[in-house]
């Protein structure tokens, strides 16, 4: 069997450019694409970026129990993983998987699909909260005092669960160098035992 290694993150941690060196990076992993309802933008490819499907494909694939995980942002665009491309088609296959993952979709996985506990490794990647309350108002200067006080109550409940849940806690304060030094030594411990 191979393994997959979830990343999960409070916001401005370093996820994007952590996911993106570890897909530009020599190492044998696979990185499934998302599925997206929204529209395409010009910057990326469908098939390539994401797969990029309408909201009737989406429905029916959630009636017939495809996914690994799902979201529906903002009450109107869907995102999921397909469970075949994380678990059929990879892990059985021996290979070693990076996904990203929301804590409430760790928590039910653990929960729904238990003889999948030891196919997993879960990464938590965490910063201060008043750190995230500073990148926040840096990039949304009128940002509204109810919606900053949302994105930090999600912060601190992220956080919470974390600890109970994820295996590794990274400091994400340390540079973008240093945590995917630190992600490459999970991994490479965890394939070496």
């Amino acid at each position: 069997m191979g393994h997959i290694f979830f990343i999960m993150w409070i916001s401005w941690a370093w996820k994007g450019t952590l996911l993106k060196w570890l897909k530009d990076s020599d190492f044998d992993f696979y990185i499934p694409l998302s599925y997206k309802t929204r529209e395409i933008r010009n910057t990326e490819k469908n098939g390539v970026d994401a797969h990029f499907i309408s909201v009737e494909e989406f429905k029916k694939s959630i009636e017939n129990h495809e996914f690994l995980e799902y979201a529906i942002v903002h009450g109107i665009e869907y995102y999921w993983t397909k469970y075949e491309d994380v678990i059929d088609n990879w892990i059985k296959k021996w290979k070693i998987v990076i996904k990203e993952l929301d804590i409430h979709w760790l928590k039910r996985l653990k929960k729904e699909k238990t003889e999948l506990n030891k196919d997993y490794t879960t990464i938590f990647l965490n910063i201060p909260v008043e750190l995230l309350k500073s990148r926040i108002e840096k990039r949304w200067d009128n940002i509204s005092k109810d919606e900053l006080e949302r994105r930090i109550s999600s912060a601190l409940t992220e956080e919470k669960e974390a600890r109970l849940y994820c295996d590794f806690m990274l400091d994400a304060t340390q540079s973008p160098e240093d945590v995917k030094k630190e992600v490459l030594q999970i991994i490479k411990s965890k394939l070496n035992k």
